[in-house]
């Protein structure tokens, strides 16, 4: 590999020799760009990723060994600062998907012309150079004699999101809100934390994968500091939205406790403005702990039988442990003008007031979804967009409202 700084490092994995050659040629075609070694299998690949550290990696989508989305997955979870495009004959749109969620950053084919590889090779190279020069406390102040600097003394903000029924969205609506509350609040510093133990891909959403999670800060739950929970945490550089995964496996949920999550929620708030929390249907101890932990709520509903009937169980159950209305933002997703169940029965059913109303937009849900990123991204001037911003903006006067109330507020689990 050159000692040359603008030099592009590339290695490729491709079994096919006429197209081994042919990739070959193509990049020799090519300024700046030099191929450091070239690997059959996927294992082969691996140990050359590790001892060349490339800054991009082409691999073919069909190796003998391991399929290209198994080893893009490998790779970027074992050398997260080489990138990984995915090569294929074909562009299927499910390809292309498998690819973006495996943590693949671009896709092409064998019949790619030479200026679209350049432009693709160059961004990949760029994101691999800002994954190796990313400092060390990237919140803020940097380290000083004394220690971390930890922001304010606990005065962020905790907005959960909960939805009694699965399947209606909730995940989409806290990965947008998060967006949406940096939009609405300059400057603020927002971090999307998946609460959902068993199943969380919120991640996804925004095309990130990490080899730590939530999980990883139970043992020291008593001693977190700033460095150990910057471990955990994704930067999604297209948003600026950090991200704290679920555990990667269902199984660990169940060891994560109410109390933990409290603990690393309220920390959290030390360091972000906001702390967008997302949950499951199923109200556990860690769901209840993010309950519990909100300045607001944002229930989210849709028009059907079951998602009405679990969210009025669900406000019988806000009632019966005490916990103030005031706290709660009851949001309608994926509005269908067409339903016979309106707007106004879905509030008299309920006997809550519909706080907002996001629509069904299933073009833009279905171009975020190939995309990997939230609607308000890859949308931004979709219905569904601007209706999240609104959302965002009441949040903030639900908040306010909420801080200036007299009523004293109930906590289940540990503040400190």
């Amino acid at each position: 590999m050159s000692n040359d700084r603008d030099i592009v490092s590339v290695i490729l994995v491709e079994n096919n020799a006429q197209l081994l050659k042919h990739l070959q040629k193509t990049i020799g075609l090519i300024d700046q760009v030099e191929i450091v070694g070239n690997a059959l299998i996927a294992q082969e690949a691996l140990e050359m990723a590790r001892d060349l550290k490339p800054l991009v990696a082409l691999v073919d989508y069909n190796l003998p060994d391991m399929n290209g989305i198994n080893l893009t997955e490998m790779l970027r979870r074992e050398y997260p600062n080489t990138q990984v495009i995915l090569i294929s004959q074909d562009n299927y749109t499910d390809i292309v998907l498998q690819a973006i969620r495996a943590g693949a950053c671009d896709f092409i084919t064998h019949d790619v012309s030479v200026k679209e590889l350049t432009d693709v090779l160059k961004r990949a190279a760029a994101l691999a150079v800002q994954d190796r020069v990313k400092p060390q406390y990237p919140f803020g102040p940097a380290i000083t004699e004394k220690g971390p600097v930890v922001h304010g003394a606990a005065n962020g903000k905790i907005i959960t999101v909960y939805g009694a029924k699965g399947g209606i969205g909730t995940t989409t609506v806290a990965a947008n809100l998060a967006l949406a509350m940096m939009e609405v609040n300059k400057d603020s510093r927002v971090v999307l934390v998946d609460g959902s133990m068993q199943f969380g891909d919120a991640h996804l959403m925004f095309n990130e994968l990490g080899q730590l999670s939530v999980m990883d800060l139970v043992p020291r739950v008593l001693d977190l500091d700033r460095e150990m929970v910057e471990s955990v945490l994704l930067l999604n550089r297209l948003s600026g939205v950090y991200i704290m995964p679920a555990p990667p496996r269902p199984e660990f949920a169940e060891k994560i406790t109410g109390e933990s999550f409290a603990r690393i929620l309220e920390y959290l708030r030390r360091i972000f403005d906001f702390v967008i929390v997302n949950t499951n249907s199923y109200i556990s101890d860690t769901v209840l702990s993010a309950l519990d932990a909100g300045e607001v709520v944002v229930v989210v509903t849709a028009q059907s039988i079951n998602a009405i009937r679990n969210t009025r169980l669900f406000f019988d159950l806000w009632n019966a442990v005490g916990m103030t209305k005031e706290r709660i933002h009851l949001v309608l997703n994926r509005h269908d003008v067409e339903s016979p169940i309106t707007t106004e029965r879905v509030s008299e059913r309920l006997k809550f007031q519909l706080n907002t109303i996001l629509p069904d937009d299933e073009a833009a849900a279905r171009k975020a979804d190939a995309l990997g990123q939230p609607i308000l991204k890859s949308s931004r001037d979709s219905d569904y967009s601007k209706a999240v911003v609104s959302l965002a903006e009441q949040i903030l006067k639900r908040i306010d409202t909420v801080e200036k109330s007299e009523a004293q507020r109930l906590r289940l689990f540990v503040t400190a």
